[in-house]
């Protein structure tokens, strides 16, 4: 039996809302030619999420779990899941072929409370347990009736150097360009507006705002090059964290 999850609407208007404000802000504060490529990336994200939202998808008969945030989909064979971990809201997987994939479901910040968004991460999490269990009892039951080579014929061919480590390098990258981006864009934010201090004042917000941010990122990516850990997993830092191994 098929179970699945959708996000509540009031999480795709509040990604509309903040979309708009973000667009608003960066055709404002920023110059056009750095503006105008944010906020048309803003309106894809908005029209993802507006559209298909986040959703979380299990289908024992096909063997899948997905994951889908947007426009971005992932899917995972239960059979290829090591363990699931609850942490708050967040649902994260991790696979014995690639890196760890994560998902908030849905309650992500004091603002999600206030707007009664439901918190269902406990939930998912427990169900994803139970079918990758299943998965992979039947797996085993198969391999000891002599039918795991048929099996292993049907499954794509694994990649070499599709490990954790590729794709955690990958991650990093990324996260390094978002700080690069975003000290870039703390340097060229419009703080000197003649005549008018409120808008000055707002200018100088946003780019100490982006500026301490870019450099977080920057701090965060250079952690997870040289420790290849989240800082927030470092020691004594998952106190509350609550991980059931599959």
């Amino acid at each position: 039996m098929v179970q699945r999850w959708r996000c509540p609407t009031v999480l795709r208007v509040k990604a509309v809302v903040i979309a708009v404000i973000g667009a608003v802000v960066a055709l404002v504060f920023l110059p056009l030619w750095f503006g105008v490529p944010v906020a048309v990336l803003l309106a894809l994200w908005a029209a993802g999420m507006t559209v298909a939202g986040s959703s979380v998808v299990i289908n024992p008969e096909a063997g899948l779990l997905v994951f889908r945030m947007g426009l971005i989909t992932r899917r995972v064979r239960l059979t290829d899941i090591t363990a699931v971990l609850v942490d708050r809201s967040k649902v994260s997987v991790a696979r014995s072929v690639g890196g760890e994939i994560s998902l908030y479901a849905w309650r992500k910040s004091a603002l999600d409370g206030w707007l009664r968004v439901p918190p269902e991460a406990d939930q998912i999490g427990h169900a994803i347990s139970a079918a990758v269990a299943l998965a992979q009892d039947a797996k085993r039951r198969a391999a000891d009736a002599g039918e795991d080579v048929a099996a292993q014929s049907a499954s794509p061919p694994v990649r070499t150097g599709s490990s954790a480590t590729t794709r955690s390098t990958l991650a990093t990258a990324l996260l390094g360009c978002a700080g690069l981006v975003a000290l870039g864009a703390a340097l060229v934010v419009r703080v000197r507006w003649h005549d008018d201090p409120v808008m000055t004042t707002l200018g100088v917000i946003l780019a100490l705002g982006l500026g301490v941010c870019g450099l977080f990122y920057l701090l965060a990516a250079f952690w997870l090059l040289l420790t290849g850990r989240d800082p927030s997993r470092a020691p004594g830092a998952a106190a509350a964290d609550r991980a059931s191994a599959v």
